[in-house]
């Protein structure tokens, strides 16, 4: 449980990450470091045995999946994450209908 704790707590740290890398940034030297960092932060993930719910084109499960709106193609909103065989945080998700 302390585990899973901790990761829940660094979801929001990966999460920012994840938008920074999509950022316009004219400083290589800059999108360099966040790159080579976030990289650090997946490869401790995977050391942990933390693993992305695949979600985008997938069917829906409920399990896995939290859909906050249906629309015509789908959307992740919010990337979900499993330790192991157990649920962090569910995928946010728009259902395609």
């Amino acid at each position: 449980d302390a585990k899973m704790d901790c990761v829940k707590e660094l979801l929001n740290v990966m999460d920012t990450f994840e938008r920074a890398l999509e950022a316009p940034c004219t400083d290589e030297n800059y999108k360099k470091g966040v790159e080579l960092t976030f990289a650090q932060i997946q490869k401790a993930f995977e050391k942990l045995g933390v693993t992305e719910i695949a979600a985008l084109g997938e069917t829906f499960d409920p399990n896995l999946h939290n859909a906050i709106k249906q629309v015509d193609d789908s959307e992740v909103f919010q990337k979900g994450y499993l330790l192991g065989d157990r649920l962090i945080r569910p995928a946010m998700v728009a259902v395609s209908v």
